[in-house]
């Protein structure tokens, strides 16, 4: 399962070719996390025509399945939290979250800033 990074369904909802011939490819097996779905609708309601892209966004979220917390996500939140920061290498604690859901859920994160991500043990990765 591959699991959308907002910037993916982003370039997506925007028409860019090669990430909706990837969509395409693998769209049986699509989710987001909820995190994902709260940075597009601010990115809606942040918009000159806020109504027509939350709409947008609305169609899209129909055909995909949504990640929400769980105990085992959130769990490995607080760890990995705590090893980054002893490592000194800290990420961005939405980034985190989402990352964490990823792996509680078994799905492969695809995501335009890998390096975002990349320090997070046993987070699968995809670059588009």
């Amino acid at each position: 399962m591959y699991c959308l990074d907002t910037d993916v369904i982003v370039d997506f909802l925007r028409g860019k070719h090669a990430t909706a011939e990837k969509i395409k490819k693998i769209s049986s097996a699509l989710t987001t996390t909820c995190l994902n779905v709260c940075e597009l609708y601010k990115g809606a309601y942040l918009s000159k025509m806020p109504e027509n892209e939350k709409a947008i966004i609305d169609e899209f979220l129909k055909k995909i399945n949504i990640l929400n917390f769980d105990n085992k996500s959130c769990d490995l939140y607080g760890r990995n939290f705590a090893l980054l920061r002893g490592r000194g290498r800290p990420t961005q604690e939405l980034d985190l979250l989402i990352a964490c859901m990823c792996i509680s859920n078994n799905q492969i994160l695809v995501t335009g800033n890998k390096k975002h991500f990349s320090n997070i043990p046993d987070l699968k990765l995809d670059e588009w």
